[in-house]
């Protein structure tokens, strides 16, 4: 290199360069670059626009005042703040459980049957899916009518007094519970299908030869050999119940009977005018749900050690 020109220099390191950038597909490069721009501009700066909006009290009118920690201090004598998190933390521990056990033994059931049969069932459980959430939620809104509701009505030929779902606090958050697993029960079972399809026949046959049956090789077999799918699962159904809002806003039932944590958010930012505050309650979520997950996937990797 010593004993080149500068001009045969300037060659060689050209020539070196563009092999280096000639490893990159420039398609590839682009794509990534608006993706990342997509999400800077979508979650970074609102999430650090909400950081910096919690130390601060504003009513959209004036100009933001520097509080400090005072949000955060507030939160913990608001009593409204806790009963959103008692609301969320019972609707989501029961959403989870119930929705992800019965999608676990509808994936099972559907694992023994034929391709072609998995898919159009799964089609006909996806329906729900591809619907959109408002839609849903007016639809049970209207089945949970206590007069003239199709469910009241069914209650009433087998002889059951109507009832008043939505408009009871006691019934209220299992009726939105009800209709959102009947939602995304159809999707969850995909996830599940597709982990315990990937489970080796090979053994499942060893299994069954060492006189398993069909619940035992389930148990002892299947189970263990997809919880990375289950765990993803869980974690991700967390995430979804902790933020779901739709279907709050559009059953909610009387009082805060079924106010969430991001019903409350919703409220304080956009009916009371506390934006300030209503940031500190967003972020407030956010490290609850952090924790919940991290909390969810230890005692995952624990269990498979």
């Amino acid at each position: 290199m010593s004993s080149m020109t500068p001009f045969e220099r300037v060659s060689v390191m050209t020539h070196i360069k563009s092999m280096k950038l000639g490893r990159y597909s420039w398609l590839g490069i682009s794509y990534a670059t608006v993706l990342t721009a997509f999400y800077v501009l979508m979650f970074v700066v609102p999430f650090g626009t909400a950081i910096w909006l919690s130390f601060h009290n504003w009513d959209y009118l004036q100009t933001p005042v520097f509080v400090g920690m005072r949000n955060f201090t507030r939160l913990l004598s608001d009593s409204g703040f806790w009963s959103a998190v008692k609301v969320t933390a019972a609707f989501s521990f029961t959403e989870v459980v119930i929705a992800i056990s019965l999608a676990l033994l509808l994936a099972f059931a559907l694992s023994h049957l034929p391709a072609i049969s998995q898919h159009s069932l799964l089609f006909i459980y996806n329906l729900p899916v591809v619907m959109p959430v408002v839609a849903s939620a007016l639809l049970w809104k209207w089945l949970y009518k206590p007069h003239g509701g199709a469910i009241n009505a069914l209650l009433e030929v087998l002889g059951v007094a109507s009832q008043p779902f939505l408009y009871s606090r006691e019934q209220a958050l299992w009726c939105i519970t009800t209709m959102v697993v009947w939602a995304f029960l159809g999707n969850t079972s995909v996830v599940l299908l597709a982990g315990i399809n990937e489970v080796p026949v090979s053994i499942l046959e060893a299994a069954k030869l060492d006189g398993a049956n069909v619940w035992q090789s389930f148990r002892h077999v299947t189970l263990p050999m997809i919880q990375p799918v289950l765990a993803y699962q869980v974690v991700s159904s967390i995430i979804g119940t902790v933020q779901m809002f739709a279907p709050f806003q559009l059953m909610g039932g009387p009082g805060h009977s079924t106010r969430t944590l991001s019903l409350y958010t919703y409220e304080l930012g956009f009916e009371v005018l506390d934006l300030g505050y209503g940031a500190a309650v967003s972020i407030a979520m956010f490290i609850l749900l952090l924790l919940a997950t991290i909390f969810e996937l230890r005692r995952r990797m624990a269990s498979w050690q």
